[in-house]
């Protein structure tokens, strides 16, 4: 099929995956329309502190890759906006979307932070530590419309009179790369999720202890902000289970073993535990990442799935009860903080979504690749659960299996 008469991709997401296919089909010499749902591109990945088993900043490479979709000349991104039908048309796909008023315009913002402080209700915020190109956002929910703002900000970025807009685009294929999501732990009590403040799931962990976040890199309790002594990592949370996700979530064993190993280099007198079902380290040199980790490093490995967490009345601490299956004893443990990990499913779900716009899902929720056409391609963890690197890849091959469909036709 000619180029000329090809109609754009569209990509739907704008974690690693999205962008990654967006950005090979675009160097393939297509046209490409992302759209991404929050304010700014990256997805989980940009809240994450470091990327196993390089242990590099997680947000440096994701960020050349966005300021090279941002200036692609064949990309047009589309933030804040949201797929509202999908429908088949012969060989096209009709995509009606609506892109959501957003107060401040980026391409005006110089991020000087002058509205931010002309806002008395603190209405105003950075859209992150990393984010590309740097601008505010305005919380709808906060803002009182004063117009303090708009009087102060020196390029003029601010219009509180956008609407929402509808558009709408015909394109030859559907990427869906929407990500995950985490599962709310509260209905599986035995984790005392909801019940302490230093009970938190591992992506609440990663950005308490992030180097470029407010605390800095530095490894201290919620509840008190005091160094933690003891740290209990408990793996498959939700996760394996028939109540919730009976699936494993992949990237949950490297995660734990990534995050004990940065306590203990940011503080050696932490004593971390890790309680695993069976350690899962599929990938290059993820096996040797965790035997490097974890030899003589004092953090311990315990295999058992603890069977309850339980606050000590009093702030004595928090009681993890559990059965190590090598030694077959049953203890309690005391730990000043516990992190839960695997609560994670895509973000694609019957219950949050339209049925004209979502995919043929399976019924863990993932796309069932090739049900339908619009269901035809996916990658991450729309597709199932994958790490960065298996995301990437799965993006490449998304892509490419879009380009070949056009050249058959």
């Amino acid at each position: 099929m000619k180029g000329s008469d090809t109609f754009p991709a569209l990509v739907i997401g704008g974690g690693v995956a999205g962008i990654s296919a967006a950005l090979d089909i675009a160097n393939a010499g297509q046209t490409v329309h992302l759209v991404e749902k929050s304010f700014v591109l990256g997805g989980q990945v940009a809240k994450l502190d470091k990327l196993y088993p390089t242990d590099h900043c997680a947000f440096c490479p994701l960020w050349t890759d966005i300021k090279r979709l941002r200036e692609h000349p064949s990309i047009t991104v589309h933030c804040d906006t949201e797929v509202k039908e999908l429908n088949k048309s012969e060989n096209r796909v009709h995509a009606l979307m609506v892109r959501h008023a957003s107060f401040i315009d980026e391409n005006r913002c110089v991020f000087c932070g002058k509205c931010a402080k002309a806002c008395p209700e603190n209405a105003i915020v950075p859209l992150g530590a990393h984010v590309y190109p740097p601008s505010c956002r305005i919380d709808r929910e906060i803002c009182t419309r004063c117009g303090g703002c708009v009087k102060t900000c020196p390029t003029a970025a601010i219009d509180f009179q956008r609407k929402d807009e509808m558009f709408d685009l015909m394109c030859d294929h559907v990427i869906w790369a929407s990500g995950f999501r985490e599962v709310d732990l509260t209905p599986l009590p035995e984790y005392g999720f909801g019940s302490h403040p230093d009970i938190m799931t591992s992506l609440e962990f990663e950005e308490w202890t992030a180097e470029a976040g407010n605390n800095r890199g530095d490894i201290v309790k919620k509840s008190n902000r005091s160094l933690p002594r003891d740290i209990a990592f408990i793996q498959c949370a939700g996760a394996r289970d028939q109540r919730m996700l009976p699936y494993c979530s992949a990237v949950c064993c490297m995660h734990a073993l990534k995050q004990a190993q940065w306590v203990k280099r940011r503080n050696p007198a932490v004593h971390c535990v890790v309680f695993y079902t069976d350690l899962r380290t599929v990938g290059r040199d993820y096996y040797e990442y965790s035997l490097r980790d974890f030899s003589g490093s004092g953090v311990r490995l315990i295999r058992g799935r603890p069977s309850l967490v339980y606050p000590i009345p009093g702030g004595g601490g928090i009681a993890v009860k559990f059965e190590n299956t090598m030694t077959q004893k049953r203890e309690i443990w005391k730990f000043d903080m516990v992190i839960l990990n695997g609560n994670l499913t895509s973000s694609l779900s019957r219950s949050d979504r339209e049925k004209h716009v979502s995919p043929v899902l399976t019924g863990d929720g993932f796309v069932n690749a090739g049900a339908d056409d619009i269901s035809r391609f996916t990658c991450g963890f729309s597709m199932e659960p994958a790490d960065v690197a298996e995301s990437v890849i799965q993006a490449s091959s998304a892509a490419m299996k879009t380009l070949l469909t056009n050249r058959k036709r």
